[in-house]
Formats: structure tokens, sequence, C-alpha cells
């Protein structure tokens, strides 16, 4: 997920105490905003979610692929294939 420039959207939700305090303590600490540190985490998570989302759907269709009987290659083998393999 590439960060894009949006109109901000406020979130309202419940947080349990001691993370907020720790949220604050580390906001502190890197001399940065609560909101910034707390952006920023969200951001990051959702970023890896997605990855992970992409990877689950590439192992999926990887399988599909298979069970239709189609064979893979190697990277080694498609680079000999392309007439890449001298570069």
């Amino acid at each position: 997920m590439k960060q894009q420039h949006h109109t901000p959207s406020r979130l309202n939700f419940e947080f349990p105490e001691e993370a907020r305090k720790n949220l604050k303590i580390q906001a502190i600490r890197l001399g940065v905003s609560v909101r910034e540190l707390a952006t920023q985490a969200i951001l990051e998570k959702l970023e890896i979610l997605e990855l992970q989302a992409d990877m689950e759907a590439a192992e999926q269709a990887l399988k599909r692929h298979e069970a239709n009987g189609s064979k893979t290659i190697s990277h080694e083998e498609m680079m000999k294939k392309v007439g890449w393999d001298e570069l």
C-alpha cells in the first residue's frame, strides 16, 4: 500500500489504556506526535496485511495453475528461454 495524499478522515475508537500510555511514551522518545506514530503504525500494518493477501492470492493462483496440469519452470530456465542468461 503506497502512501497517498488524501483528505484526512477521523477515526474514533476505544484503545487500551496501557497501550495508549506506551504509545505516548514512544512518540515522545521518537520526537513525533501520538497522532503521527499511531497513523504510521496503522499504515505499516495495513501494508503488511496487503502484502500477505497478495502472497496468498499468488499461492492460490499457482495451485490452480498446477491443478490444471500446467507446468512451471525455474527463474534460471526462463532467463535462458528469453535470452537473458548472458546479462
